[in-house]
C-alpha cells in the first residue's frame, strides 16, 4: 500500500479513479471519485450493500450546485452550514444526496485539488469499529486500497452531525 503525507500526490491517485484511506475532521475516511464503479468497489471493499449511499465530499458551494442542480432556496442553509462539520441531505433535480464542505483546511485544500466531489465513508469494514491509525488502516486493508493520506486527523471526537435541509431535523 502506497502512503503520502502530500495532498497532491493523494489527489493524484484519487483522480486515476483509486480508492484510498484520508484523514478527516473526526475520523479516518475511505473514498475516491463519485462514480458507480469506485461507488461498487467501495462498497466491496467495506462489506456493505451497494444500496447504502455515501457522503459526497465537495470543495465549494459552486461544484455542489455545478453537479447537482439544487433549488435556490436552499441556498441561504447551504451557506450556513459549508465549512462545518454538517452533513447536510439536499433535495436535488436527482434525488436527495448526502453532502458536506469540510472545515478543515488540509481536507479542504485536498478536495480543491480533485476538484471533483468524492464519495467518503469511515475506514472500516461495515459494522466493525473505525481504524484509529495509519497501521490499523494498512492491516485492515492493505490489498483493498490503493494507499493512504498520511495527514493527522481534525479533532473532532465523532462522526459529523447529519440535518435533512427539507424537514430541517437532525438525523444524527
Amino acid at each position: 500500500m502506497n502512503t503520502t503525507k502530500k495532498t497532491e500526490v493523494a489527489a493524484n491517485w484519487i483522480l486515476n479513479k483509486e480508492v484510498i484511506a484520508y484523514p478527516t475532521e473526526g475520523v479516518w475516511g475511505l473514498g475516491g471519485l463519485y462514480m458507480p464503479e469506485i461507488i461498487g468497489l467501495v462498497s466491496k471493499i467495506k462489506s456493505r450493500p451497494i444500496e447504502k449511499k455515501y457522503i459526497l465530499l465537495f470543495s465549494s458551494l459552486e461544484l455542489l450546485n455545478k453537479k447537482f442542480k439544487i433549488d435556490p432556496y436552499y441556498f441561504p442553509l447551504l451557506e450556513k452550514y459549508q465549512h462545518t462539520f454538517t452533513t447536510m441531505v439536499i433535495p436535488t433535480t436527482k434525488g436527495k444526496i448526502a453532502a458536506r464542505i469540510p472545515k478543515q483546511s488540509m481536507l479542504l485544500e485536498f478536495l480543491q485539488q480533485i476538484n471533483a466531489p468524492i464519495i467518503s465513508t469511515s475506514a472500516n469494514i461495515s459494522g466493525k469499529g473505525v481504524c484509529k491509525n495509519v497501521g490499523e488502516i494498512k492491516s485492515f486493508f492493505d490489498d483493498k486500497i490503493y494507499g493512504v493520506l498520511d495527514l493527522p486527523l481534525g479533532g473532532e471526537q465523532k462522526a459529523s452531525e447529519i440535518i435533512d435541509l427539507e424537514t430541517n431535523e437532525y438525523i444524527r
